[in-house]
């Protein structure tokens, strides 16, 4: 019963956490390196870059 108990608990915290990974406004994305780079400091968070090149 007590391992029962465990493993629904476990089940629910690893079902909840994306509900609660990502905040209501989203993925906000710029191509303002510099306006990135502001707000990341000022928000205390890190920059995702992503680089692309037509060849």
């Amino acid at each position: 019963m007590k391992t029962m108990l465990t493993l629904s608990v476990v089940a629910l915290a690893l079902l909840a956490s994306p509900a609660f990974a990502q905040d209501a406004k989203g993925v906000q994305w710029t191509d303002n390196y510099e306006g990135a780079l502001k707000t990341a400091k000022e928000e205390k968070k890190r920059l995702f870059i992503e680089f692309t090149a037509e060849w």
